[in-house]
């Protein structure tokens, strides 16, 4: 830094108002220089993104697009602002753009067009700025009236100096020059105030009304290279403004060690590994991974993410999985491989983050602060490791606000995708559409796992991935994992035999998981098996609709209990929904389970006899009811228990599962399969991905989007005044604990019914419907 050339005459020019009343506000060369850092970083975690997006010199043009894009705060009215005075009428990146008119050589017209657009729309959408300043058809010049004349001679000159005296330091000392970033010839100062003064209103009607021409000419381009490379200008400028505005520490990328490192972190000598394991660690682009649970999926993911980073630097490393209790886990575990470079997405993260450091012995205020400091650089895209859900990619499709961020940090990316299965067709279809679209255009690279892959999801992700390298367990390693024992019981679960049965062997010591396919049929069970225990074994329900604080208790107590690695093992009684099926790592004797469809069914046995330390452990199956419960479809339940009746008896064989599943998915159902995914693809891209560009956000498809992904959370009636005194006594982590998750449907349902509360003044909305913590919501 002692090269650095600094404007030290503008230090009374600010960028940022005081954070503290009597300091001094932040100035606009120290905010520009905090920008242009992290610019600098992005650009050393990605260097080949110019290439991706076919922008030679998008680097060239973003330094100097973010040098100039604050230049407008400069004016005298915002400066008082930022002194306290007044709200100052006008857009100050609308100012901004008429220093653009300084460079006189060094961009090409249509460059200066895209730095012209990066700047007056990194704050606010096209559609707005134009409206403000232009009117609905005709260019309004009363809008912007003398703002020109709000820029004194003293601050033109010292901003002048600034580009010519500073730049050549500035670019040095940030290591740029190498990446193509070169002064730019400027015209002379006088000429430039004089310039600045007789036509810089006139320069901004012009760039203004240039602006509006070419943003329709972008939306009637049919090719996709065009926007992608402007969502990625925007999305960087972005990044770099708000990364440097919450003073993130440097920006890193994916911190894969070298394979020994890594294997010697999970005792695993090269030699031990699994034959997919090795495939895994040789494989480099776009794979499958079928394998049976507990084989070292997730290690041989990271195998092959440490294989991508072999070929090319790689900025960000997604781990994407179906449900939260699943994401907090995988949270944990990859932690504890890339300690402090892991960031967390859902839904309820900041609550799951609270209560992860609530674990390691913070007091409430310190894992507040923790967990909400974790959630803000995670919405800053911060990290280079992320446990997310798909649905938090589709928020760059659906162009909620900031998406031109999202996308962007998904450059060069590499993405892990566990438990494919899980999605229903509808939203398989958009993630994969998704998938498609960002490798083609993002440069994104894919691992797609599951225990099981029938054949029409295989041609599926074909589709998805291109050319790809399908990498299977072998025999033997299916064979070792067999574990299980099918039996296909006649009747149905809530029968008094089988709660019988179950009650006697619960007597006898053994751990027993009885999964229903509703919420109601769960309580239903449980109140069933309450009655028939009694003290004689401890019994636990399960499912989606406990607040955070019970579900947590809960699941710790099950952990202990079950948990594959606990110490402190003993007999239990669980009833679960699916919830149960790729959340936790538990190991049961024996699971009564609903009927349900095949691949569903098998991750609820992965719950049994997980250690393998018996030859192989009971599932059971009944054959009742069979109508899929409003949750499956009929056809595939059906086909699933006529799969499976051939079958009883039998030691699963695990290497069998995909045959089973084909035998499922074929005729009427493969085509009716196919006619929905088909159907639903095309929709998303007609909707999403074929209107994606820049400078564009959307709130009709934000609010299609929040009604499709989003469940909502609610406040039960009866714990409402607790809720109240948490929030009064400042504790709103402690509040949101006791909120329960419903989706829309189910939120809809009770409004109609005439049992949510109107909100008013509340900050949640209430529901009168009964809740306990030993059942939950108790919807009927």
């Amino acid at each position: 830094m002692t090269n650095l050339t600094w404007p030290v005459w503008l230090d009374d020019v600010w960028a940022k108002s005081p954070q503290e009343e009597g300091e001094s506000g932040e100035s606009l060369a120290l905010h520009t220089w905090h920008v242009l850092n992290k610019l600098s970083e992005m650009i050393q975690v990605r260097p080949r993104v110019p290439r991706v997006v076919n922008f030679p010199r998008l680097w060239h043009c973003l330094f100097w697009a973010s040098w100039l894009h604050d230049f407008g705060k400069a004016a005298r009215g915002f400066q008082k602002y930022l002194r306290g005075g007044p709200r100052w009428p006008h857009r100050h990146e609308v100012l901004s753009l008429a220093f653009l008119d300084w460079f006189c050589g060094g961009f090409e017209q249509e460059e200066l067009t895209r730095m012209a657009a990066a700047i007056v729309y990194h704050h606010k959408d096209s559609r707005e700025i134009s409206l403000l300043y232009m009117g609905a058809s005709n260019l309004q010049e009363n809008t912007v009236g003398s703002l020109t004349e709000e820029v004194s001679d003293s601050v033109l000159e010292g901003l002048w100096r600034w580009l010519v005296e500073c730049s050549v330091s500035w670019i040095t000392v940030l290591g740029l020059s190498t990446a193509g970033i070169q002064q730019p010839e400027l015209i002379p100062l006088e000429r430039a105030i004089t310039e600045f003064r007789s036509n810089g209103q006139k320069n901004i009607y012009r760039r203004l009304a240039e602006l509006r021409r070419w943003g329709r000419e972008v939306n009637r381009y049919e090719g996709k290279a065009l926007s992608v490379a402007l969502m990625v200008l925007r999305g960087h400028l972005l990044s770099s403004d708000h990364t440097a505005s919450a003073n993130t520490d440097s920006l890193l990328p994916v911190p894969l060690v070298h394979t020994n490192d890594l294997l010697a972190r999970w005792g695993l000598p090269e030699a031990g590994l699994y034959p997919h394991q090795k495939a895994c660690l040789k494989t480099r682009g776009e794979a499958v991974l079928v394998a049976p649970t507990g084989s070292g999926k997730t290690e041989a993911a990271l195998l092959w993410a440490c294989s991508q980073a072999g070929v090319k630097p790689l900025p960000r490393l997604f781990y994407t999985l179906p449900y939260q209790a699943s994401m907090n886990a995988m949270y944990n575990r990859l932690q504890k491989i890339f300690p402090g470079v892991v960031g967390l997405e859902h839904g309820r993260a900041t609550l799951s983050l609270y209560h992860r450091f609530l674990e390691e012995d913070y007091d409430r205020r310190q894992a507040k602060r923790m967990a909400q400091c974790a959630m803000k650089l995670s919405r800053l895209y911060y990290y280079p490791v992320r446990v997310l859900s798909p649905y938090q990619m589709l928020k760059g499709p659906y162009r909620l606000k900031g998406y031109e961020m999202l996308l962007s940090d998904f450059l060069g990316s590499a993405f892990i995708f566990d438990e494919i299965h899980a999605y229903e067709v509808e939203r398989l279809a958009m993630i994969l559409a998704t998938v498609k679209y960002l490798r083609e255009n993002f440069g994104a690279t894919f691992l797609i796992m599951s225990a099981t892959l029938p054949g029409l999801l295989e041609r599926r992700l074909s589709e998805a991935l291109g050319e790809m390298t399908t990498i299977r367990a072998t025999p033997e390693i299916f064979a070792q994992f067999q574990r299980h024992r099918l039996l296909v019981q006649e009747g149905e679960l809530l029968q008094d035999p089988w709660l019988d049965r179950i009650s006697s062997e619960a007597g006898g010591g053994r751990s027993i998981l009885v999964c229903c396919n509703t919420v109601k049929r769960a309580q239903q069970t449980y109140d069933e098996l309450f009655q028939r225990l009694k003290d004689r074994a401890e019994l636990v329900l399960l499912h989606g609709r406990f607040n955070s604080r019970d579900r947590l208790f809960k699941e710790r107590m099950i952990q202990e209990a079950t948990g594959s690695r606990s110490t402190v093992r003993r007999p239990v009684v669980l009833v679960a929904t699916q919830v149960v099926e790729v959340s936790l790592d538990i190991d049961l004797d024996v699971i009564y389970s609903d009927p349900a469809p095949l691949d569903a069914l098998v991750q609820r046995f992965g719950r049994i006899n997980r250690r393998r330390l018996k030859k192989c452990a009971p599932v059971n199956v009944f054959t009742s009811p069979a109508d899929g419960q409003q949750i499956y479809d009929k056809v595939l339940v059906e086909g699933t228990l006529a799969v499976l009746k051939k079958n009883a008896e039998k030691v699963i064989d695990e290497a069998a599962i995909t045959s089973w599943l084909d035998e499922i998915y074929r005729g009427d159902y493969a085509q009716q399969w196919d006619r929905i995914y088909q159907e639903a693809r095309e929709r998303f891209e007609n909707a999403c991905l074929r209107s994606l560009r820049p400078f564009d956000s959307s709130e009709e498809l934000e609010e299609m989007f929040y009604q499709a992904f989003n469940s909502i959370e609610v406040l039960p009636a009866c714990l409402e005044q607790e809720y109240q005194n948490m929030i009064s006594a400042g504790e709103p982590m402690e509040a949101a604990q006791l909120l329960v998750p419903l989706s829309w449907g189910q939120f809809c349902r009770l409004k109609k019914m005439g049992m949510v509360k109107d909100k008013r003044d509340r900050e949640v909305y209430v529901v009168d419907v009964t809740y306990d913590k030993e059942l939950g919501l108790q919807v009927r």
